[in-house]
């Protein structure tokens, strides 16, 4: 069933750049993005909003979910739909099939230093099944009693139903994401006893991407520093497009990683050769400040006593007749200052 909403509220909406995922509910609620380094990973995480924040249905929508009929569930979904922004929905009753669903929810993150980064993201998975399903709530939130009083529900015959906020994009179907928003302990329940689920399923379709930098600024603040390092770095198709100049929030992040990273990738390096091409004197001013935090950068030292900085030079392939980024490690605040200028100011 198709639903329009005129005057949506705009509290509960995701955002795609073509890479990454952000669902808003209020305030960024979880972030979904491709690992980019030729695996088949992807990393997620998710903030727990505080109970003042969360965003509770109402009384006669659980109520139809857990027993109502298709005509009261479509129904009271209609007027929840009114907390989502403006657009054409398609409400539909169906299954989420046990044997080839993932369901994914954030874990706190280590505080051990020893555990390797890529463990370190909260949510970070691995999926080899047909399709993944985010939870919008962390594993500390969900209740092992509210669980067995949903086994209990079923096994008498009652068929409790999730609700899932599909957002497709048909530039990108594959990058879509699919977010638990209401019925967690009912997921767990039916998959205890593995059974398909009977889900309400909420569809937007989407023809455009959304900014880049509205992305990033719901991912940062969202993720921990290296989730977002790891983003930031991985996003390197759509950086080009934010005005790093008028963003000081963004500005200040790519600081913190030019003085702290080990690696420093071809997106940034890209965004530091575009400000240098620029014939902008403002653009000018703002890479010389850039490459002030980067000579600033903890894994350099004049001696070369430290681990070093990873980062990449073009060079010339006769293979592929163009330029191919090569990595190198660079061990001395004087190596770094050759690779400047042979690559950022050449």
């Amino acid at each position: 069933m198709e639903i329009h909403i005129t005057h949506g509220q705009g509290i509960i909406k995701v955002l795609y750049d073509g890479f990454a995922s952000c669902l808003i509910i209020r305030r960024p609620v979880a972030v979904n993005w491709p690992d980019s380094r030729g695996s088949v990973g992807e990393y997620y995480a998710v903030s727990e909003l505080s109970d003042e924040e969360k965003i509770t249905l109402a009384d006669g929508l659980n109520h139809a979910l857990t027993e109502g009929t298709e005509e009261e569930i479509i129904a009271q979904v209609e007027d929840f739909l009114k907390l989502f922004e403006s657009g054409s929905y398609q409400v539909n009753l169906g299954k989420i099939p046990f044997d080839n669903s993932n369901f994914y929810m954030a874990t706190p993150l280590p505080d051990d230093e020893n555990i390797p980064d890529r463990k370190k993201f909260s949510g970070w998975f691995y999926p080899f099944q047909d399709f993944n399903y985010l939870y919008t709530l962390e594993s500390k939130s969900i209740d092992p009693k509210r669980i067995e009083y949903y086994v209990d529900l079923i096994r008498k015959g009652g068929r409790p139903k999730p609700v899932v906020f599909y957002s497709l994009y048909h530039l990108d179907p594959m990058m879509s994401c699919a977010f638990v928003l209401d019925g967690h302990h009912k997921i767990e329940a039916y998959t205890r006893l593995k059974m398909d689920i009977p889900a309400v399923f909420i569809v937007k379709d989407n023809n455009d991407y959304s900014p880049a930098s509205e992305i990033m600024h719901g991912a940062h603040h969202l993720l921990q520093d290296i989730e977002f390092e790891h983003l930031f770095q991985n996003n390197d198709e759509n950086l080009p497009n934010i005005n790093f100049i008028d963003d000081e929030i963004l500005t200040n992040a790519l600081d913190k990683m030019l003085k702290e990273s080990e690696r420093i990738d071809t997106s940034i390096i890209e965004i530091l050769i575009r400000h240098h091409e620029s014939g902008s004197m403002d653009e000018r001013k703002w890479l010389n400040r850039r490459l002030d935090f980067l000579k600033e950068n903890v894994n350099l030292s004049f001696f070369s006593f430290k681990k070093g900085l990873n980062v990449y030079s073009p060079q010339y392939s006769e293979r592929h007749k163009t330029n191919i980024w090569f990595l190198k490690t660079l061990k001395s605040a004087v190596e770094l200052n050759v690779w400047i200028k042979e690559t950022i100011l050449r």
